[in-house]
């Protein structure tokens, strides 16, 4: 059996509420969510296997939890707010053959909708919290390919 893809779906995690006519892409995180951002990065320091390719939206929530991981992710339009479910599944498969693991930090509801298909190949809304994460490990065994969900946790279980 050979691990081929570790996929980490990570929502980002608690963001300050939209003001009226402002821009939603500017949404900062909270002190909360900088504190679970934090921790959850260091959950996956301390499990997933490097080396990592760290993606985020373009907004500002999502880049800064994604900061927590990486000194510099690679923003991608495919997790954007509007992006959908299979705009993120298209952003894994063209990352697929290039690294170990692929943390993806993005937004409700694609984000949770695009761990479901990934995982199970159901089209169906499946939510994550503020700043919890869905861990997919794609393997090879007896000649074929499967996903393995490795785990699921939310910022809450690591206090």
């Amino acid at each position: 059996m050979s691990t081929l893809l570790h996929v980490i779906f990570w929502r980002h995690a608690e963001a300050e509420d939209a003001a009226p006519d402002a821009d939603d892409l500017r949404r900062a995180l909270t002190r909360d969510g900088r504190r679970e951002a934090s921790a959850m990065a260091a959950w996956i320091k301390a499990h997933v296997p490097k080396p990592w390719l760290v993606c985020c939206s373009p907004a500002l929530r999502s880049r800064q939890t994604a900061l927590a991981l990486a000194d510099y992710p690679a923003e991608q339009a495919q997790l954007a707010p509007d992006a959908g479910p299979d705009d993120i599944i298209e952003l894994i498969s063209g990352q697929a053959e290039q690294r170990s693991a692929l943390v993806l930090c993005g937004h409700q509801p694609a984000l949770g909708s695009a761990a479901l298909q990934w995982l199970s190949g159901a089209r169906a809304p499946f939510t994550l919290r503020k700043g919890a994460l869905v861990w997919v490990c794609e393997r090879r065994r007896e000649g074929s390919v499967e996903r393995v969900l490795r785990a699921a946790i939310s910022p809450e279980l690591l206090d």
